[in-house]
């Protein structure tokens, strides 16, 4: 394992931090995800959610995928961006689309989003780079915080992607009224 690698891992924890600061209030039991507040009650009644990512952002999706569908009972499907953009996907106006790169950047997903976008879905982004493409193509969305990505293999990103998704799956599943006050408490 070379260094970069090792240095990430051991990153992980800080990015998580990060990646919740000013975000939760535990004193509160509240949830704040400033980059959804324009667009909240839309994803909030979405019907169906997308998610577009690539590679590791993928994978983070997967995770998204049980998490929104298990606590707030919204059906979500995860999608390749790389093959999504080449077919002609089934896409609503009342569809939120969840848009997942560490850097912003990723071709695949920048395309998906504009096909998601010309058929009047709304895309919420997850990024880690402030100012990159896809932050910039989206209707909303929240910086994972978790820093640059030295090594290779997506760490501290994946981590820190999964951390604002929960974050995510949380909040629309406390406005929804599918999880208890209760338990949404005691997270």
């Amino acid at each position: 394992m070379n260094i970069s690698m090792l240095k990430e891992i051991y990153e992980q924890p800080r990015s998580i931090a990060d990646s919740m600061r000013g975000r939760f209030d535990s004193r509160n039991g509240t949830l704040k995800l400033g980059g959804l507040r324009e667009f909240e009650q839309k994803i909030v009644n979405a019907k169906r959610i997308i998610i577009a990512a690539c590679g590791t952002s993928w994978h983070a999706g997967m995770v998204a995928e049980y998490l929104i569908e298990d606590l707030a009972r919204i059906p979500v499907e995860v999608e390749y961006a790389s093959e999504f953009r080449y077919r002609n996907p089934v896409i609503y106006e009342d569809d939120v689309v969840i848009a997942i790169s560490q850097s912003g950047e990723t071709a695949d997903t920048l395309a998906a989003i504009e096909m998601a976008k010309a058929k009047g879905a709304t895309i919420f982004g997850v990024c880690n780079v402030v100012g990159s493409s896809i932050p910039r193509a989206t209707h909303a969305g929240s910086y994972t915080h978790a820093g640059p990505e030295i090594g290779v293999a997506s760490t501290k990103a994946f981590t820190a992607q999964v951390t604002v998704l929960t974050l995510l799956a949380l909040q629309i599943a406390h406005k929804r009224g599918s999880i208890a006050e209760s338990r949404f408490r005691q997270i």
